[in-house]
């Protein structure tokens, strides 16, 4: 017996959407292994003139599934951050953001013979291999040659991070959710995945969210988890590079810079700190002496002598628990004329460090 379906969103197998063969679905995150995305998406592989591509599209089942909210506010809802995440896509292809994921196509179609809607509204981006978790060793049991190889990559991949949220930041845009899970590899080059949770800050597109931090806690930097965080557009900024210094430790631990710290707080720190309202400033000191000991914890991980004080440094500027001292120690200056969050001594870095790391592979 044929039954008839509710929603076209998310059966789109087989079908031709605006020119675009659906060639199949893409498998749903598994939480269970911390993998993300969209709460209201399903994904496709897509082929057009020779082209494969990737189509995000908005699900009216995911939407209209009992939960908290009503179906006319979930339905809202859904609809203003996809509309946002294609708007903020757009915009980042005509300025030519060359480290984000590119925008190829979006649009709205209508198919007949669903129970409720046919409607399906979509974005097309280019197809990544993979999220860097994928495509790169993050072993500490290889061979020394194999680890400093697979530095030398890690590298050329945070430099072309490094300059996607530089661009990002130049466009007056904070991602908010730089992550393992969003940075994407295609063929060698980096760049930037899932802008549903950024920022705009310049009005040429409405920001659907309140201007303070939007994106996966478990990666935020440390002032973010209090109630009385209220960020300039400048400290939002620096979350970016806060996380982009958590990127730098899972690239050559394994695990995120926060994760590092949390080893040598308290036990009940967050319940003493977060939900009793504890302001943030009393209790920065035990945060510097944690962040003191896991860049310890992550020199040691460091397989190369060569790059080994040039990543040290940059990720205790960039992960300085005190927003005021975060940044390249050049920009934090009193006479500085650069803002702190500016990321070009950064990139420059970390192509020097990339350098060398392939320098030695070569005399290995």
């Amino acid at each position: 017996m044929n039954t008839v379906k509710k929603f076209a969103s998310g059966d789109l197998e087989g079908k031709v959407v605006a020119g675009w063969t659906i060639s199949r679905k893409i498998s749903a995150p598994d939480r269970s292994k911390n993998e993300t995305g969209s709460n209201f998406s399903t994904c496709y592989t897509v082929e057009k003139n020779g082209v494969t591509a990737f189509m995000k599209v908005l699900d009216y089942d995911k939407i209209l599934k009992p939960g908290t909210l009503q179906p006319a506010v979930a339905m809202q809802r859904a609809t203003t951050e996809f509309n946002y995440e294609k708007d903020l896509s757009e915009l980042c292809l005509t300025r030519r953001v060359s480290k984000v994921v590119h925008y190829i196509d979006s649009g709205d179609v209508e198919f007949d013979g669903y129970l409720v809607t046919g409607s399906v509204s979509f974005i097309v981006y280019e197809m990544a291999d993979g999220d860097v978790r994928k495509v790169m060793d993050f072993s500490s049991k290889t061979e020394l040659a194999a680890r400093i190889n697979s530095l030398s990559v890690k590298l050329r991949s945070l430099h072309d991070v490094s300059v996607g949220i530089s661009q990002l930041h130049n466009n007056d845009i904070s991602h908010q959710d730089i992550k393992p899970s969003n940075i994407l590899s295609f063929k060698g080059e980096s760049k930037i995945g899932d802008l549903g949770r950024s920022l705009i800050f310049d009005g040429r597109i409405v920001c659907p969210y309140p201007l303070r931090f939007n994106g996966d806690l478990n990666y935020a930097a440390p002032e973010c988890f209090f109630p009385n965080y209220s960020p300039s557009k400048e400290a939002l900024y620096q979350v970016d590079n806060y996380m982009l210094g958590g990127l730098v430790t899972f690239y050559i631990t394994g695990v995120t810079f926060n994760l590092l710290m949390h080893r040598y707080l308290p036990d009940d720190y967050k319940f003493l700190c977060i939900q009793q309202g504890e302001s943030y400033p009393n209790v920065l000191p035990d945060m510097i002496n944690a962040y003191q000991k896991a860049l310890k914890d992550f020199e040691s991980e460091i397989p190369l002598e060569e790059v080994k004080q040039g990543l040290v440094s940059l990720v205790a500027y960039l992960c300085n628990p005190d927003p005021s001292h975060r940044g390249h120690p050049k920009n934090v200056m009193k006479t500085s004329k650069t803002p702190n969050f500016d990321l070009q001594r950064t990139i420059q870095e970390l192509d020097l460090m990339q350098r060398k790391a392939g320098l030695a592979l070569i005399k290995k």
